[in-house]
């Protein structure tokens, strides 16, 4: 055990790290389930009841890989919030491993530590991984897309070969099923299989009789992995575009009629999210944090120039037909970073938005790690202890940087545990608790009682709901209860007035003193 330990204990440690910033008091940050995940859990019921499809109309239309994932720790321990969230927490830990290797292939074991590392300890990775949203599978598949094409490319066995295109085919394809920024990854692929092929136009007939074989196996993979939600794209046109439509910067109700402008603001507002005032959504990222702490972010810009003047370098070379392995890495880097920039430049509605750029996560993170290993070079320090201490003060800084930002800030925010509604959980609770249906009203708004519905699925949504404006309009008999939520207390003083039979008979706070239940009981 020893001996497999001690080479491997720098990536052993950003392991722990990345548990520890991923599942540590999972099952109270968050404390609870926003709506927009229940309806997850409400398609999670439909799976477990023998519904199974590639896609769910409900909120827009959503990819079902995610759905799937969710089914098993449901099945197996119930309905909860922790059971969604360690699902994507999951998911976040494997891509920091998968970020390693392919950082590994590209750029070697150094910089692949430090990105491993960064994204490990990352608050707005950490934040976005603790939320159970499909959109978290995206940085998973698309590094392993691009990590089994290089391990194709790299391996000199025609064995090993034929796996890796099959992984990398099947990867491809299952990307469709996570969320819409994967589709990006279509045109990156396509754009760099051409450029390469002109690469080698010399020789074009060779790398043809050499490649087909492999190419045969990549499509077929990907077209066994792709035909179930393909099918259902084709049937259903409308759901490939989904929601991304309504928040388009070509809406009319979003531009004002200057197209142009507001593409500007929103670029302007994404590129100084990874330095300044990132998302203030704290479901997607400590509220108002920049994505990439200080200590990384001048690096990161440094690396994104280089990377992205590599661009230029490369379609000189492939006009030269004489490719160097370090531009085309750097290059495709770089694309791949604007490409799922494109997700959230389209669009024109809570920018920045930490979802909608999640896929930027894996080369944001390995941009930043050339960046401070570039610097590193450099540093002219003989005394190896000086330097050794440089580094350590360096990363130990950039694990408190971001975890004073999640586990000080965030889990002591009373607006972090409101963003995942932790007070429905409770409501649920009760409810599932109190079950009888016919003498129970919920005062809660529509979109807000998917968590109620998801939570007490069991117990066969024990109450009726209440509309919460109009809730004070209701018809009470003895024993009846009127259950009131966070959002809606505001409601129960004109319910209180006019039912003044009616006692509280059952208050709840949270651990900041706030009012997140009210039950009012007719006497």
């Amino acid at each position: 055990m020893t001996n497999f330990i001690k080479p491997h204990w720098p990536i052993i440690t950003i392991i722990i790290l990345g548990i520890f910033f991923r599942f540590w008091q999972i099952s109270q940050l968050p404390g609870g389930l926003f709506p927009d995940e229940a309806a997850n859990g409400l398609d999670v019921n439909s799976i477990l009841a023998g519904d199974y499809k590639p896609f769910y109309e409900r909120g827009n239309g959503r990819e079902a890989l995610f759905f799937y994932f969710l089914a098993i720790p449901v099945a197996l321990f119930g309905r909860g919030a922790w059971q969604h969230h360690v699902v994507s927490a999951g998911i976040g830990l494997l891509s920091v491993i998968a970020a390693y290797l392919l950082a590994k292939k590209m750029f070697g074991k150094r910089i692949a530590l430090l990105a491993g590392f960064l994204m490990a300890v990352s608050s707005y990775a950490a934040t976005i991984s603790r939320t159970a949203f499909r959109a978290n599978t995206v940085p998973l598949f698309s590094i392993l897309v691009l990590y089994f094409l290089i391990c194709f490319f790299q391996t000199r066995e025609p064995k090993k070969k034929y796996w890796y295109a099959a992984l990398s085919g099947l990867a491809f394809a299952l990307g469709f099923y996570t969320y819409i920024s994967f589709r990006m990854m279509l045109p990156l692929l396509f754009g760099f299989a051409i450029l390469l092929v002109l690469s080698q136009r010399h020789k074009l007939k060779s790398i043809i009789q050499q490649y087909w074989k492999y190419k045969t196996v990549f499509a077929l993979t990907f077209i066994l992995g792709f035909s179930w939600i393909g099918y259902y794209f084709l049937t259903h046109p409308g759901t490939f575009i989904g929601r991304a439509g309504q928040v388009s910067i070509f809406s009319p109700d979003l531009n004002q009629g200057n197209i142009l402008g507001t593409f500007w603001e929103v670029f302007k507002a994404t590129i100084l999210s990874f330095f300044s005032a990132g998302d203030v959504n704290w479901r997607h990222n400590v509220s108002g944090y920049p994505f990439l702490s200080p200590l990384a972010s001048p690096f990161f810009a440094l690396a994104l120039i280089v990377f992205s003047f590599a661009i230029f370098k490369l379609l000189r070379q492939v006009w030269s037909r004489k490719l160097n392995k370090e531009t085309v890495y750097q290059s495709l880097v770089a694309v791949w970073f604007w490409f799922m920039l494109i997700p959230e430049l389209t669009t024109a509605e809570g920018i920045p938005h930490g979802l909608r750029l999640i896929g930027v996560i894996p080369p944001m993170f390995i941009l930043s790690a050339w960046g401070i290993d570039w610097l590193w070079q450099r540093i002219r320090i003989r005394e190896a202890y000086f330097k050794a201490g440089l580094a350590s003060v360096f990363l130990f800084s950039t694990f408190a940087v971001n975890y004073h930002a999640y586990f000080v800030v965030a889990a002591e925010s009373p607006e972090y545990y409101y963003a995942f509604r932790s007070d429905l959980s409770v409501v649920s609770q009760y409810l599932n608790a109190r079950n009888q249906k016919e003498k129970t009203y919920l005062s809660l708004d529509k979109f807000s009682v998917q968590t109620v519905d998801y939570l007490t699925t069991a117990a066969n949504r024990p109450y009726i709901l209440l509309v919460p404006e109009k809730s004070f309009a209701i018809k009470l008999n003895q024993g009846d209860q009127v259950v009131f939520t966070q959002s809606t207390i505001f409601d129960s003083i004109k319910f209180k007035q006019h039912h003044p039979d009616s006692k509280l008979v059952l208050e709840r706070k949270n651990k900041f003193g706030e009012k997140i239940m009210l039950v009012y009981e007719r006497l």
